[in-house]
C-alpha cells in the first residue's frame, strides 16, 4: 500500500458520510485528543461519526468533551462506511475492534510512527509530526472546518502529551505554530496541563511507588528499567493506563542512554516500553526485534513469556543495539582521525 497525499486524504473525507473513528489498545492523550478532534470536525459537516476504542479513556483524559460521538463497543454497528484509525503502526493495534475495520467499506490509517506498515486503503503516514494531532489539524483546514473550544482543546492535549509537554526533540517550529492557532480558540494550557498531569488517584501515585522501587541500572552501558507485576496493580487498585509516565522517571536518570519500562498483563504477556535520550540511540530498532515499532526515541512491544525471561532477552537486544553505536562512533572518530593525517602529510 502507498503513502497518501495530505490533498487525496482530504478528497476521501469529502467523499464519504458514515464513519468509526478508532485508536490504539492503552488509549493516549495523542490517539485520544485526535479522534475526538477529527470526529467533532467531521460532524460539523454533517458526516455520521462514532467513536469507539478496546478499551476506555484513562481518568486524566475524562475532562475532554464527547459530546455523544463516543461509545462503548456493543453500541457501534458491525460495518461502517469508512472505518479511520489514528496513531496505529498496524491494524491490530485497534485492538478489539478489528473486526469492525475488517467489515467496513473502507480502512483509513493516520499515523506518525516510522514502523507504519500501510494496512489501509488510504495511509496518511507523517513521521515529521510531532502528533496525529498535526496531522489531523492540517486535514480539518482542508476540509474547511471551522475549528472551535472543543476542537481546540482536543488537539492541544494531542500535541501536549506527544511532545513531552513540548521538551522532546519531534517539537517543532509548526508545532507552535499550530499552538498559536489553537490557543486562538480560548484553549488554556493550565487547565489542560493540570487536567492530564495533576490529577492522580492515591492509587496511581502508589503505584509509581512499587514502579521506582523496582528500579535498576546498568552504567556500563547506561541502561534503566523497571518492572510491574500484575500483584503491583492488584494491590494499588489501579490498571495498566495508570503507569502511564513511569519510564520517564528511569529516563531522566543522569548518564541513561535507554529507559525501559516491563509492565505485566492479562494472558502471559509483557508490554514493554523504550525510550531513548538521544537520536543515535535508535529503539524503534530495539522494538522492531520484538515485534513492536514507534519511533527513534519511544517505541514498544509486547512479547509472550515470563517478567525474568522478557526482560532478560530485551536487555541483552538493548546492549547490542548500544554497542552497535559505539562501535559506529569509534569507527567514525578513526576515519576522521585518519583523513587528518592524509590531509597534513599532503
Amino acid at each position: 500500500m502507498r503513502n497518501n497525499s495530505l490533498k487525496e486524504i482530504v478528497k476521501a473525507f469529502k467523499k464519504h458520510d458514515d464513519y468509526l473513528l478508532s485508536t490504539h489498545i492503552s488509549p493516549d492523550g495523542d490517539g485520544i485528543g485526535s479522534e475526538l478532534a477529527l470526529g467533532f470536525g467531521l460532524k460539523k459537516l454533517g458526516k455520521k461519526v462514532a467513536i469507539a476504542n478496546s478499551d476506555p479513556f484513562p481518568a486524566n483524559y475524562e475532562f475532554l468533551p464527547c459530546n455523544g460521538i463516543l461509545k462503548n463497543r456493543e453500541e457501534i454497528k458491525n460495518t461502517y462506511g469508512v472505518a479511520v484509525s489514528l496513531e496505529c503502526p498496524s491494524l491490530n493495534r485497534v485492538g478489539k475492534l478489528k473486526k469492525n475495520f475488517l467489515k467496513s467499506g473502507m480502512i483509513m490509517n493516520l499515523d506518525h510512527h516510522m514502523s507504519n506498515d500501510y494496512f489501509g486503503d488510504y495511509n496518511y503516514v507523517d513521521e515529521g509530526a510531532a502528533a496525529v494531532g498535526e496531522q489531523v489539524f492540517d486535514i480539518l483546514v482542508g476540509l474547511g472546518v471551522k475549528l472551535d473550544l472543543n476542537i481546540a482543546t482536543c488537539l492541544y492535549t494531542s500535541l501536549l502529551t506527544d511532545t513531552g509537554s513540548f521538551s522532546y526533540s519531534n517539537t517543532t517550529r509548526r508545532t507552535h505554530e499550530i499552538v498559536i492557532e489553537l490557543m486562538k480558540y480560548g484553549v488554556n494550557p493550565s487547565d489542560v496541563n493540570q487536567n492530564v498531569y495533576e490529577v492522580s488517584s492515591l492509587g496511581k501515585i502508589k503505584l509509581l511507588g512499587k514502579a521506582l522501587n523496582s528500579l535498576q541500572v546498568d552504567d556500563k552501558y547506561g541502561i534503566a528499567w523497571t518492572v510491574l507485576t500484575k500483584e503491583a496493580f492488584a494491590k494499588t487498585g489501579t490498571t495498566y493506563s495508570d503507569s502511564e509516565g513511569v519510564i520517564n522517571y528511569a529516563r531522566s536518570i543522569k548518564g541513561i542512554n535507554v529507559a525501559i519500562s516491563f509492565t505485566e498483563i492479562s494472558g502471559g504477556k509483557v508490554k514493554i516500553s523504550f525510550r531513548s535520550k538521544r537520536d543515535e540511540v535508535d529503539v524503534n530498532k530495539i522494538a522492531l526485534f520484538f515485534n513492536g515499532g514507534g519511533h527513534k526515541r519511544a517505541s514498544g512491544a509486547l512479547q509472550e513469556g515470563t517478567l525474568k525471561e522478557v526482560k532478560e532477552s530485551v536487555l541483552i537486544k538493548a546492549i547490542d543495539v548500544i554497542k552497535g553505536v559505539s562501535a559506529g562512533k569509534k569507527l567514525l572518530s578513526e576515519i576522521k582521525s585518519c583523513a587528518a593525517s592524509a590531509k597534513m602529510k599532503r
